[in-house]
């Protein structure tokens, strides 16, 4: 790397770091703006788009936005001046601070905001302001994006298995996410826990979207906790075991190289289901996993165990493939 590459990559990993202060410094300014004017409670909370049925004191409101954009601001400033930070890991810390302080600042702006125009708390009305609430996670890919790019160098696997002339070849393994089995009854948990009290009282018709949005996440990670990875001649498959939905699959003449490697979750975004500019990810936790560099340059990771069985079946696979053989052949080797 350059002297002029590691003073490009410095700049940005502080422009990134002063991104993540923006939300503190709007919550600062907002309440010097408008402190003689704030009542002394704010709107916090409401179950639809319409009048807030939950309050707020107005220092412990604001005690909590300074809190949520001050600690997410402060990590993302320290993580800059660790200059042995690497660029994936620094990029999911100062992301993961972003989406923490972007709803930490737009909660406070529409609390006192509304609670402003409304003359009361009370009578706040949140309205299609519930929109501004729900994308304001998305100010995390600000400093995700200001911070510097990392550098994956793909190390080709050369090993093929041998197959005979008439032999193909299977591979598959169930990869699970003890972090992510446990996340959808946690949120059904959190769902009854928010709306059945809000049934109970009869106000069921200004609930639909967070029970909807609550619904929608829970199937979600449940299709992602618990996946299946192929290779055989259709190429690398994965799917869930739930539904038996089909999340990726690169064919094999897709396949420009392999790379067997150890990964890791904060390299690539966290846990889950990763989908990064040139890149994507199925993480289920740091360990063994595969590397494969696509013809159209894009990269895939997948962690599994023995990725070094799958790689050279799917490079065995892939010459035959590109010599014209045909598949599936009379005779399976299953690995």
């Amino acid at each position: 790397m350059t002297e002029l590459q590691r003073g490009t990559g410095a700049a940005r990993r502080m422009l990134a770091a002063v991104a993540g202060v923006v939300p503190l410094a709007v919550v600062g300014v907002s309440w010097y703006l408008w402190r003689d004017k704030l009542p002394t409670e704010l709107a916090s909370h409401w179950s639809g788009s319409g009048e807030a049925d939950g309050t707020m004191e107005t220092g412990a409101a604001l005690t909590l936005a300074l809190l949520l954009t001050g600690i997410p601001a402060a990590a993302g400033l320290a993580a800059a001046c660790i200059g042995s930070l690497r660029p994936a890991a620094f990029r999911g810390i100062v992301g993961f601070a972003g989406v923490t302080s972007g709803m930490g600042a737009v909660t406070w702006l529409l609390s006192a905001g509304l609670t402003l125009q409304a003359g009361s708390a009370g009578k706040a009305v949140l309205g299609w302001w519930l929109a501004a609430l729900l994308a304001s996670f998305l100010y995390g890919a600000v400093p995700y994006f200001l911070a510097p790019k990392p550098r994956f160098a793909t190390t080709h696997h050369e090993a093929r298995m041998l197959l005979g002339a008439q032999e193909s070849g299977a591979f598959s393994r169930t990869i699970t996410s003890k972090v992510l089995l446990w996340v959808p009854p946690a949120l059904l948990l959190v769902t009854g826990l928010l709306f059945i009290p809000v049934f109970q009282e009869g106000h069921a018709a200004s609930t639909w979207l967070g029970i909807g949005t609550m619904l929608a996440s829970t199937i979600a990670v449940a299709l992602l906790a618990h996946l299946q990875v192929t290779v055989d001649w259709r190429g690398l498959r994965i799917v869930s075991t739930f539904g038996r939905i089909t999340l990726k699959h690169i064919r094999l003449e897709d396949v420009a190289a392999v790379e067997v490697t150890e990964l890791r979750p904060m390299e690539w975004g966290g846990w889950g289901y990763r989908v990064m500019p040139g890149r994507s990810a199925v993480i289920m936790g740091a360990g063994p996993g595969l590397i494969l560099t696509t013809t159209g340059g894009k990269q895939f990771a997948v962690t599994v165990s023995d990725p070094d069985t799958a790689a050279s079946l799917l490079l065995a696979l892939r010459d035959r493939n590109h010599d014209g053989g045909s598949h599936p052949s009379a005779t399976e080797q299953t690995v």
